[in-house]
This record gives structure tokens, C-alpha cells and sequence, in this order.
């Protein structure tokens, strides 16, 4: 079976079996869950004692690693708060509004357009253009937002320490690609990749680059883009910030935009893809992971 039947079936499988998972995780050891989740996605159990690649280290921050800074930096309303306290305001992108349930949520007050999320983790946002016509329905599903556990599914300690709310933010659209991200992977206060995912909710694709900006020879979940991608204008600038945000950490993972000429911060990520992304070739999961000095 080839590479790319390979990874169908896993897929597949992992799909139809997911329902399951999902309850016998629940009662499994922390310890067992992230190694057989590990198993699932890598194809392999990993090494506790010598951990060596960079989903390794990661499946060893969920067991291991306390850091009492890192919920108030994953917490997208105290993360915020931190960012401009120490860097201006102008490094945010402002909370119009935050509340502790979908219930406190009005919705002929919002300003639109704007983007209601989760603070508590990736994936949970509903962007809103106008007034929706069925606010029941949004609720129902901003409810599930705030039920959602990543420390549950993943064992991803620093979650379990924030309160799940709902925070309002202006709806910042992108150019041709939407708005780019760029994800600047630093350890030990030092920027050694950039990750950039482009159209997003379109036709997802996702490249790496070096801090001088040479494209990286990987894949991770998703597709490279084949077209040519040119550094943010403020690239310098956000180097520095995320190597001042990173200092002091083994490892973390800052997000940051553009917009209108301007560096705004996204978040901060500690365990990104829960470690269960695979690097494709398999190699620049060893390279990652001689960047990260366990402390």
C-alpha cells in the first residue's frame, strides 16, 4: 500500500472509530490516553524517558509540565490583557465584549460584522456579518464551544486551569488569502520556524519558512502552497515580539497578524495540534525536536 492509501486509511479509520475513542479516553489514565493517542496518529508509542521529536516533547509537556504562566497565555481574554499591559494596546486586537455564558450573549448589541470565540482553546469561532437569523440555533452551538474540553480529549493541562467564556472581537477581514496567520515556533526565546496557513476556511494549505524567510521542504497536516508567498512587511518586527514573548520558555508557539501595517497578536500555544500532527517527511519531527531543550 502507498504513502497517500496509507494515510486514507488511517483516516478513515480513525473516523469511523472516533465515537468510540471518545468514551474509553474518558476513562483511561492520563498517561495511557496521550501515548495510545500518540500511537493513533504517528503510528508509534512514544518515548517518555528520552523523548526525542518534536510531538515527543509535546506528549511530555501534557504530562509533565505545570508551568503556571501558561494558562493566563492560552486564555484568549487574559492573554490580551498581558499583551497590551506589556507591549501598548496597539498590539491587540481589541475585545468589544465577554461573557460567561451564551445565555448573557445579545445579540442586537453586537457591533457587527465581528467574531464571537471561545477563549479556551483553537477552532471555536462564529463569524457574524449581520444579525443571525436563528439565534437559537447559535447559541446551541456556542454552548457546545464552552462545554468543549481540550484538557478532556488531549490532556493538555493549561486549559484545565481557564475558564471557558465567550469574548466579542471586530471581524478583521484579509485580502485574497483571508487573513494570514503567521505562527512563529520559538524555543528557548529564539524564532526557528514560521508557520503560515492561508485561506483558511477555503482550500487550507500550510508553509514553513525559516526566520530569513526560505521555504521549508515539509508538509504538516495540511498542503504546501505551491504559489509564492512574500514575507509580511512587519517580518523583523515580529520576530522580535514573539522572541520577547517566548523568552523564558522551552517551547511556544506565537501567533501573530498583519493588519493595516501593523503587528496585532493572535495567541500564544503551547501544545500545538496536540502533538498529533505528523511531519511529512517524518524527519522534521527529530529537527523540530533538537530545538526544544526540555527544562
Amino acid at each position: 500500500m502507498d504513502g497517500k492509501a496509507g494515510k486514507d486509511l488511517k483516516r478513515l479509520l480513525r473516523k469511523l472509530l472516533k465515537p468510540l475513542w471518545t468514551v474509553l479516553r474518558d476513562v483511561l489514565p492520563s498517561r495511557l490516553h496521550v501515548r495510545l493517542d500518540h500511537l493513533r496518529f504517528h503510528g508509534r508509542l512514544p518515548d517518555l524517558k528520552h523523548p526525542r521529536t518534536f510531538s515527543e516533547k509535546i506528549v511530555f509537556r501534557k504530562l509533565y509540565d505545570f508551568d503556571l504562566r501558561m494558562p493566563a497565555l492560552i486564555d484568549k481574554i487574559a492573554a490580551k490583557e498581558q499583551m497590551a499591559a506589556r507591549f501598548g494596546a496597539g498590539f491587540v486586537i481589541p475585545t468589544l465584549a465577554a461573557f460567561d455564558s451564551e445565555a448573557d450573549l445579545d445579540f442586537a448589541t453586537l457591533p457587527y460584522p465581528c467574531v464571537v470565540k471561545a477563549n479556551h482553546g483553537s477552532d471555536m469561532n462564529v463569524f457574524l456579518h449581520e444579525r443571525p437569523a436563528n439565534e437559537n440555533r447559535l447559541r446551541q452551538r456556542l454552548r457546545g464551544f464552552l462545554r468543549r474540553s481540550h484538557h478532556a480529549s488531549s490532556e493538555e493541562w493549561a486549559y484545565s486551569k481557564v475558564q471557558p467564556r465567550l469574548l466579542v472581537e471586530p471581524l478583521i477581514e484579509g485580502g485574497n488569502h483571508g487573513l494570514v496567520d503567521y505562527k512563529l515556533h520559538t524555543f528557548g526565546g529564539r524564532v526557528f520556524a514560521i508557520q503560515v496557513d492561508i485561506d483558511r476556511y477555503t482550500d487550507h494549505r500550510r508553509c514553513f519558512f525559516d526566520p530569513n524567510w526560505k521555504k521549508m521542504p515539509f508538509e504538516l497536516l495540511y498542503p504546501r502552497s505551491q504559489e509564492q508567498i512574500p514575507p509580511p512587511p512587519n517580518l523583523e518586527g515580529m520576530l522580535q515580539y514573539a522572541e520577547q514573548i517566548g523568552e523564558g520558555f522551552s517551547y511556544v508557539r506565537v501567533d501573530l497578524y498583519e493588519v493595516e501595517g501593523t503587528v496585532k497578536f493572535g495567541e500564544a500555544t503551547f501544545y500545538p495540534g496536540a502533538g498529533l500532527e505528523a511531519f511529512d517527511p517524518p524527519e522534521f519531527d527529530e529537527l523540530f525536536g533538537r530545538q526544544w531543550q526540555l527544562l
